[in-house]
């Protein structure tokens, strides 16, 4: 599955690709090669909710087969390109999961439908949170969050 576009969802502002070839695999990858602002959310991390404060990070995706795993980092992207710069990552490229702040496993479906543009969506929202949702094709992926008080 491989993707390149720019997406604009309500709180985040991703642009990169989804990569997930076998000939192209990195530890993760990008969910957006630039920075993405999120507001204080209470993620579900494999050892329970992890709060999330209001700040700029990086999302990735996980996407071992029938099993992606949602990334929220603290590594700062890189505006251009720079390989021996390993402070910052661009894409997927340089990243590596001690800057990790959660990993939220992902619920896999299918679309009844073909969904042309890799898109995000929030799902079934309510005061107190909701789903964060990426299509592509027809597969859709999403992890719930809740919103901090």
């Amino acid at each position: 599955m491989r993707c390149r576009m720019m997406v604009l969802a309500a709180v985040l502002v991703v642009t990169g690709a989804l990569v997930g070839t076998q000939g192209d695999r990195r530890p993760a990858s990008p969910a957006g090669s630039s920075a993405t602002q999120v507001g204080g959310k209470y993620v579900p991390g494999n050892d329970g909710p992890v709060y999330v404060p209001a700040g700029t990070y990086t999302v990735f995706i996980d996407l071992k087969p029938n099993n992606w795993t949602l990334i929220v980092s603290t590594w700062e992207a890189q505006k251009d390109y720079d390989p021996n710069n390993t402070k910052q990552v661009y894409g997927g490229y340089g990243y590596t999961p001690e800057k990790d702040v959660v990993r939220a496993p992902m619920t896999l479906g299918t679309l009844p439908f073909s969904h042309d543009q890799l898109t995000w969506e929030f799902l079934d929202m309510t005061d107190a949170g909701g789903k964060l949702a990426i299509m592509w094709d027809k597969v859709v992926a999403s992890v719930p969050f809740k919103v901090g008080t």
